[in-house]
């Protein structure tokens, strides 16, 4: 159920904070073009409207393009028309530095290019669906929207998390509409405070809440609470040997749980609260705070259902933790699923190979750094609707329009056959919107993927069917980045075939067929 993607402390180096930020123009010049001699990692330059920004290539400083729109013409905390087009042009996927990060997160991006040579996702691209429609003649959605027989085992579509229905509805978090408590702490071996917790983690939370609100398209008011100060907590952390890969329930973090209620419960509210995240100063040691599952917090005022701890800001000795990518916030959402509601990770084996389990490859934000929540995730957690899946359980042949998955509209966004009471095939669109928006134009498209919930082990239950009768580049820019179909493309799974009839930025017509 945990994120098993590590890193190897032989392939840390060493931080270099001074660097000029990524966000720091050059003057354009000639000599600044895609493969050119650079000096300096986190550079960037804006030649005639064409960002680059310095990268390293092999053992070379080298210009890589970033995105086609000037800085000064785009505010990229905006939301977009999709009938304008998509503005980001990232070549690299997700790891690609970018040039328009925040300023907030400048030096987080800077902090993981150099842990990694990944930049990840530290932005939205907002989009609403804009006027644009198909040509093609497509089925009247309301044809389809009987999802009974798609949610499936026995009509429990949560039974994907292989838990009951009644226990998965209190831990759908974070979620629309959920009240995020934010629980900072110091002791005897963590760093002194030297900030507000709120100038320490608000960033981080108001993430979260940007990306939840944006992708509830029917809406959402995620509300986060921030005590004024640090709290005294007795001892020392280290003792409690917080460790990623335990489970909640490992004796170590039930006693962490309890102590930590002891210690704050008599000066926070918690009412209405169903999340907590458990910090310690910025700049403590990575070692001492890790990521961690640490159960629900039973307070005078209730029950908050999830309940994990996390990495410091900033921290010191970053190598001290073989999961030290958990600290960056889109991996706080992406633990937060394994720590609450409990979705799994999706990259099947491991082994990074087309021929073998390959799971979803590296989409979707259950894998590494691979984007957004996959569609069947979304409805399952509630960000849409059941008017916005369309169950093709009765029609042997019909034709289907959705919109990218990752753009904000209540059009349909999911294609969705039911193959038995424990598997289905899904059909998502996607658009380089939402947290998907460093996916290159190319390996933009249809996702066509197969649920089966007899495959519990780790990393499975979830893979892609890949275009058929065309050779893919599994690996480049990410694993798995070609399976994604395009018009005239199609897919063959369980003897359902997915065909593109039509393609555009208002997402995907689709034919659906059984052999």
């Amino acid at each position: 159920m945990y994120c098993v993607y590590v890193f190897k402390k032989a392939s840390i180096m060493i931080l270099l904070f001074a660097l000029v930020s990524p966000t720091t123009f050059t003057p354009a010049s000639a000599a600044v073009k895609a493969g050119a001699k650079c000096s300096k990692i986190g550079t960037t330059s804006n030649v005639l409207g064409k960002a680059f920004i310095c990268i390293k290539s092999g053992k070379k400083l080298v210009w890589s393009k970033a995105g086609t729109a000037s800085k000064s013409a785009v505010n990229y905390r905006d939301t977009f028309s999709t009938d304008n087009g998509y503005f980001d042009n990232f070549v690299q996927g997700p790891c690609q530095l970018d040039p328009y990060v925040p300023t907030e997160w400048v030096e987080m991006q800077k902090l993981f290019y150099d842990l990694q040579a990944c930049g990840g996702q530290l932005r939205l691209a907002k989009y609403n669906l804009g006027n644009l429609r198909p040509k093609t003649i497509f089925s009247d959605p309301k044809e389809f929207n009987s999802v009974q027989p798609c949610k499936i085992n026995s009509g429990n579509h949560y039974s994907l998390m292989h838990r009951s229905e009644g226990n998965e509805i209190s831990r759908k978090h974070p979620g629309p509409n959920s009240v995020i408590q934010l629980v900072p702490i110091y002791a005897e071996d963590t760093a002194p405070p030297k900030n507000t917790p709120a100038k320490d983690y608000e960033k981080y939370l108001a993430y979260i809440k940007e990306w939840v609100d944006y992708s509830s398209d029917f809406g959402s008011n995620v509300k986060y609470k921030i005590p004024d100060q640090y709290i005294k907590f007795p001892g020392k952390i280290a003792d409690y040997k917080l460790y990623h890969p335990l489970n909640w329930d490992a004796p170590n973090n039930v006693r962490f749980n309890k102590d930590v209620i002891a210690a704050v419960d008599p000066v926070i509210d918690f009412t209405e609260v169903n999340m907590v995240i458990v910090v310690a100063p910025a700049g403590s040691d990575a070692s001492i705070m890790q990521q961690a599952a640490i159960g629900s917090f039973q307070t005078k005022e209730g029950t908050a259902s999830v309940g994990m701890s996390q990495f410091p800001d900033n921290p010191t000795n970053p190598g001290g933790s073989q999961y030290i990518v958990a600290a960056h916030p889109f991996w706080w959402i992406h633990e937060s699923y394994h720590a609450g509601y409990g979705l799994d990770d999706h990259y099947g084996d491991n082994r990074s190979s087309i021929n073998s389990e390959h799971g979803m490859g590296w989409w979707t934000m259950m894998t590494p750094w691979g984007g957004d929540l996959s569609i069947w995730e979304k409805w399952i957690l509630g960000f849409i609707k059941d008017s916005q899946v369309q169950c093709t359980s009765e029609s042997p042949s019909s034709t289907h329009w959705i919109a990218p998955s990752s753009v904000n509209t209540k059009e349909s966004k999911a294609i969705i056959v039911p193959i038995s009471n424990t598997k289905v095939l899904v059909a998502e669109s996607v658009r380089s919107a939402g947290l998907y928006y460093k996916i290159p134009s190319q390996n933009q498209g249809v996702l066509v993927y197969e649920i089966d919930l007899t495959k519990s082990d780790h990393g499975m239950g979830m893979k892609l069917s890949v275009p058929r009768n065309k050779q893919i580049n599994s690996t480049t820019p990410f694993f798995m980045a070609g399976a994604t179909l395009k018009k005239g493309d199609s897919t063959t799974s369980n003897g359902i075939t997915f065909t593109i009839i039509e393609s555009g930025t208002f997402g995907d017509v689709i034919k659906v067929s059984k052999e």
